[in-house]
């Protein structure tokens, strides 16, 4: 059983000078200049970073407290409107604020004119952070039985200066309106990315008339468990990248039998894997990798999160399929997988997941001819089982109705939130617009098309004349015909 799950990391280091332009008068939230930098890497992004306590257990007030860290980026203009945007991050267990140095270009135009603010919701990066961080986290080759797994997320319980039964999301977004409040703005703007458009829409069925617009990229429906779907739709994804090579002429002519090929492949691990030895892109040295289904299933998925990294795809399980040698798809894996490992609190995963989603799982659906198999669905039953569960509202999983503004975006290839998802929470929204990117997968607010429609729908709070042509123009990346790269 390969253990996929992962830990995340937030850095905040302090600057000067700072930015002189005031927020409203009714806040209450002291902020200082800040640098946040992205985990696993050197990127960094100005800010300005400040907190506020709020009580662990709502129905005790008076009682124990945690910091929620707030970071902001102040609008760079003077003509400021007074309706900001919040920004809701994936994961669950991604903080927000790590991922400003991401948001920066993509939000230039709307900062224009309104501050983004960035909450970590509780539980990730500097709002009591949930770190859990299991042995061989990260690591493509580490083996562990269920039993194993079990005792370590039971290991990481009395280390959490926490109780996890309430980091549930409901919770959470109560968090979220006391930091408006605090900041003292009367309406804003939400953007979620996947498991943040749960939150967002959890936000929006609970704080209805403080809501002006909603951004939805890469949809979670309020109906769905989250994660039981998972193998089903990263089979679909590896299926659509096959089809597209299929029509591509170059790709066709040098990887005709891709999706076969690869299928023979998990047919031939399961059976017999095998031992190989690979340079590990991250550390320069040599690794030894038990190489079975599991393991090529979990670096397909890692490499399908985007698209650029699915354009390599079709290359190397021809590569493997046809010579044996699969030390350059591990590799690229590995190398995509050290990024993400730092990106998740691995304590608040599990109490989203394990109060939200786990008791709505079908457990005993047969998975096993999916390229992932059971492997995701038996390590959330061996997790939870163990993990202390938060209660959730009767009605959570009802789709969330709203007549505000609601523009979702879809990656036509994406393996874990596909375009229907989008769909499907559309229904509950008597305002709002699907758009479907072309060949992209996960997350696809960065696609220059995207973001400037995006940027309008803000600037003018409705749908109407967002000017959406470049949709139809949105291609994917050009399948790599070598290691060096697409045709030219």
């Amino acid at each position: 059983m390969r253990k996929t799950l992962t830990s995340l990391c937030l850095l905040a280091l302090i600057w000067l000078p700072g930015n002189a332009r005031g927020l409203p008068a009714e806040n209450t939230i002291e902020f200082a200049n800040c640098m946040l930098a992205l985990p696993g890497t050197t990127a960094t992004a100005k800010a300005e970073c400040g907190a506020l306590m709020v009580p662990e257990q709502p129905d005790k007030p008076h009682g124990r407290q945690i910091s929620i860290h707030v970071a902001l980026a102040r609008a760079t203009s003077t003509r400021t409107q007074p309706d900001p945007v919040f920004f809701f991050a994936g994961g669950p267990g991604q903080a927000a604020s790590e991922t400003w140095v991401m948001l920066e270009p993509v939000l230039k135009a709307v900062r224009k004119s309104r501050d983004i603010v960035m909450i970590d919701q509780r539980g990730t990066g500097r709002s009591n952070k949930l770190h859990c961080v299991p042995e061989s986290a990260g690591d493509l080759n580490a083996e562990i039985d269920l039993e194993q797994l079990a005792r370590e997320t039971e290991k990481c319980l009395p280390r959490l200066d926490a109780d996890p039964r309430f980091y549930t999301t409901t919770i959470a977004m109560q968090d979220y309106d006391r930091v408006r409040r605090a900041m003292g703005y009367e309406r804003i703007n939400l953007i979620g990315v996947s498991y943040g458009t749960r939150a967002a829409q959890v936000y929006l069925r609970q704080f209805p008339d403080t809501v002006r617009s909603v951004i939805l990229d890469s949809v979670v429906p309020m109906q769905l468990a989250l994660g039981q779907e998972h193998a089903e739709m990263l089979d679909r994804a590896v299926a659509a990248v096959f089809e597209d090579c299929h029509a591509d002429h170059a790709c066709r002519e040098l990887f005709p039998n891709g999706q076969q090929g690869l299928g023979d492949l998990v047919a031939e691990l399961r059976r017999a894997p095998r031992w190989i030895t690979i340079t590990n892109p991250v550390t320069g040295k040599d690794q030894p990798l038990r190489l079975g289904a599991e393991t090529l299933a979990v670096a397909i998925r890692f490499l399908s999160y985007q698209s650029e990294t699915q354009a390599v795809l079709p290359l190397l399980i021809h590569e493997a399929a046809t010579t044996g040698r699969v030390e350059r798809l591990a590799s690229q894996a590995i190398l995509v997988m050290s990024g993400l490992s730092e990106m998740l609190a691995r304590g608040m995963e599990l109490s989203v997941m394990c109060s939200e989603d786990y008791p709505f799982m079908d457990l005993e659906q047969d998975q096993a001819e999916t390229l992932l198999g059971d492997i995701f669905l038996a390590a959330v039953a061996a997790q939870c089982r163990v993990w202390p569960r938060g209660q959730i509202p009767d009605g959570f999983h009802d789709p969330v109705h709203s007549d505000t503004p609601v523009l979702l975006l879809a990656g036509e290839r994406d393996p874990v939130t596909p375009p229907h998802y989008a769909h499907q929470a559309a229904a509950g929204f008597t305002r709002s617009r699907v758009l479907i990117a072309r060949g992209q997968s996960h997350s696809v607010l960065r696609n220059v098309c995207l973001r400037d429609i995006a940027t309008r729908f803000i600037e003018h709070g409705s749908l109407d004349e967002l000017g959406t042509e470049c949709v139809e123009r949105i291609r994917p990346a050009p399948f790599f015909t070598s290691l060096l790269g697409p045709e030219p």
